[in-house]
């Protein structure tokens, strides 16, 4: 599709209507290539085309250089890119006269309410559009936006990502999208420049409602009508409008309710940021929901004259390609958590960080996922294009990557966020034995570390951007308000992981080993032994956060180093960790032949755990270990990995990938009777079986009872 010729309504409207006559004679097969910003529904001779929701898919789709942003991360991005979608609407058609019909919401594109971030916009809704007939006798005739598109307001007075939408159902116009309609107000659409983008065919798949939930009426607070989901989800309520015209019917939306039984705004932006849908009803009762937005909820409070007829759980349409089920009820729950935290924070194949608050692509939470993601979901055309977002996000002079891809402000830290970078083509390597996502990464990755080298003193990384964040790790217990563990402690870890990964993609690619690697990774491992590295006691840090857990997966530090740290953690029979720290430290506990202290930190309930979430009636993963932010964040769960590498002993021999070559072996796990689970991986389903036997042996099977 070419990028000119599009168009848009009036300036003040947030989700105009669009319209073409055209005639179909003699129609072979019709192709459409179309693309509405933010988000756009299709209709041909009033009929909804496909069902995808929240089209297309987010990217990096033009500058906002001269927008404000909060945080000074601001070197001009590498690349701007925008998909359409391709539909063949030969179906559709009929003989004669036919309507192509669009609606347009702001999604990403026009985000005007919420300004943590700095104030983002790329631009007001806009259209474009390609539609080629081809005839029974061979000819073809072409359609494209242009003034011919007629434009109208709708009944979607404002929508907004984060706090919801108003609809006045007075609007509507029915048949609007049909053939032989005449209403009123439509006028012929207005040209607009094209965005400075390069426009791509979607490949990715899209946002589905993919089930329906029956919620469960609770009772009444203040005037409203309280109900339960169930469960912490994204996507909408479908509510009945039944009341007279002009009423107001008005939708709100909490993952928890107060110890009064009203909605608690708290965990998903507090009461200045309110998920809240409202409707003013029309002539005759309707059952509506929002169209540009998604909401992340479990309970939600109905006011007026509507009632609730189900909710429609949306977000990217992955399978599930996993399964997990043991002796022990926490371990279970936290898979099936997870796996649900994850779907909720997969929207246009972003890997968010929360639903509801930010819905941003971290790369910090989005890396330190990755290879849980990989094991659980079927995610590889979901990274083919997140990877785009990232390359796209990466500053053109400078070589950083940002703390969100696509690029929306935030912030994090050069190591955790930016190692992204190589994190994510490492893994899909790992996961599917496809070099692919590596290949394009290369050059990126050899330009973030010259970025982290030139960030550096002393072979150490010490800083990021002047006035902006410089983490380490993220959300440690309570009470450490901060990690104690140094920033520059854990930038360095990535930093040294990320000159590893490149040696190991050039030996892959056939490339040469990338120039003065060797040496910066010589310095920066005799740097972090100089500068955390306590001789008499054989400890980093104190071993504080997980410090020794980072050291010893470097390979740095000696047997004092492994012993402190398992001595460590079973004297305090807890987790210590943030985000990062977390992932690693049971990763290499596991890895020690620690199976059962890596199991107890797992499944153990303490005041920062896995268990006091379940205890606490979580359904997905909390931001923080006492539940004090949002309620449905998957950083925790790239911890979820060892249930299929480590409990179930589903390992990739040394040096394979893509599970061509597998074996399986348990963790010595003395505290567990058995487990169950499996994993499909591109050669077939992988399925494991172990039960513990009286004697303290176990019994593997590869096949289910």
């Amino acid at each position: 599709m070419e990028n000119k010729h599009w168009i848009q309504g009036g300036f003040r409207c947030e989700s105009p209507l669009f319209r073409r006559e055209f005639s179909a004679e003699g129609v072979r097969s019709a192709r459409l290539e179309i693309c509405g910003l933010g988000f756009f529904h299709l209709y041909v001779n009033g009929k909804r085309v496909g069902d995808e929701e929240f089209v297309p898919a987010w990217t990096n789709f033009s500058s906002l250089l001269g927008c404000r942003a909060a945080y000074p991360v601001w070197e001009e991005r590498a690349h701007y890119r925008t998909h359409y979608l391709v539909y063949d609407l030969t179906p559709y058609l009929r003989e004669g006269e036919n309507v192509l019909g669009v609606q347009l919401g702001n999604g990403f594109y026009h985000q005007t309410r919420r300004t943590a971030e700095g104030e983002l916009v790329y631009g007001f809704p806009k259209l474009r559009y390609e539609l080629t007939l081809t005839h029974i006798d061979g000819t073809e005739t072409f359609l494209e936006s242009g003034p011919d598109t007629l434009w109208a307001e709708s009944e979607i007075l404002e929508n907004n990502l984060y706090f919801g939408e108003t609809h006045d159902l007075r609007k509507i116009q029915p048949h609007w999208a049909e053939p032989g309609f005449r209403g009123e107000g439509w006028q012929r659409s207005n040209p607009c420049h094209a965005p400075e983008t390069e426009l791509a065919e979607q490949t990715c798949p899209a946002d589905r409602a993919v089930r329906e939930i029956t919620p469960v009426f609770c009772g009444e607070k203040g005037g409203a009508r309280i109900y339960d989901c169930g469960e912490n989800i994204t996507g909408w309520v479908n509510i009945r409008c039944r009341g007279k015209a002009g009423e107001a019917v008005t939708v709100r939306h909490s993952e928890e309710l107060s110890p009064e039984g009203a909605l608690d705004f708290a965990s998903c932006g507090g009461k200045e940021q309110i998920q809240e849908d409202r409707y003013f009803c029309g002539e005759e009762p309707l059952t509506v929901h929002p169209k540009f937005c998604w909401h992340g909820f479990r309970y939600f409070a109905v006011q007026g004259p509507g009632e609730p007829v189900s909710v429609s759980v949306v977000h990217t349409d992955l399978a599930v390609t996993s399964g997990f089920r043991c002796a022990d009820p926490v371990l279970n729950w936290l898979y099936e958590a997870y796996v649900r935290s994850q779907l909720d924070n997969i929207h246009g194949c972003v890997p968010s960080d929360c639903p509801h608050r930010e819905r941003l692509g971290y790369t910090g939470d989005g890396q330190i996922t990755a290879r849980c993601v990989m094991l659980t979901l079927d995610a590889r055309k979901m990274y083919d294009k997140w990877m785009e977002d990232i390359l796209d996000s990466q500053g053109a002079e400078t070589g950083h990557i940002p703390h969100t891809a696509p690029f929306y402000g935030g912030g994090g830290g050069p190591g955790g966020w930016g190692g992204a970078i190589f994190q994510v083509p490492m893994a899909y390597y790992e996961a599917y034995g496809d070099v692919s996502l590596l290949r394009r990464a290369y050059p990126a990755i050899l330009r973030w570390l010259d970025y982290m080298d030139a960030h550096s003193e002393d072979g150490l990384i010490v800083r990021e951007e002047e006035g902006g964040w410089c983490l380490g790790d993220w959300c440690p217990p309570p009470g450490m308000e901060h990690p104690k563990i140094p920033p520059e402690y854990v930038n360095t870890y990535y930093y040294i992981q990320g000159l590893r990964a490149a040696i190991q993609a050039a030996s892959l690619l056939g490339e040469p080993e990338p120039p003065k690697a060797a040496m910066r990774l010589e310095a920066s491992e005799k740097a972090l032994m100089e500068a955390f590295y306590d001789p008499d006691t054989g400890s980093f840090c104190g071993g504080v956060n997980g410090a020794d857990a980072f050291a010893v997966d470097l390979g740095l530090g000696d047997s004092r180093t492994r012993q402190n740290l398992a001595d460590r953690y079973r004297k305090s029979g807890k987790l210590d960790t943030g985000i990062f720290g977390t992932d690693i430290l049971l990763d290499v506990l596991f890895r020690q032949g620690e199976g059962q202290l890596a199991y107890e930190l797992l499944a153990k309930k303490t005041d920062a755990s896995f268990a006091n979430m379940m205890e606490k009636g979580a359904t997905t993963l909390w931001e923080t270990w006492d539940g004090g932010a949002s309620h449905n964040h998957p950083m925790f769960g790239g911890a979820v990995r060892q249930l299929f590498t480590q409990v179930l002993g589903i390992r990739q021999q040394p040096g394979s990938a893509g599970y061509a070559d597998v074996r399986i072996e348990p963790a010595d796990i003395p505290g567990l009777s058995w487990a169950e689970g499996w994993i499909t991986a591109p050669g077939g389903r992988i399925y494991v079986r172990w039960k513990r036997n009286e004697d303290g042996s176990i019994s593997v099977s590869d096949r289910p009872e």
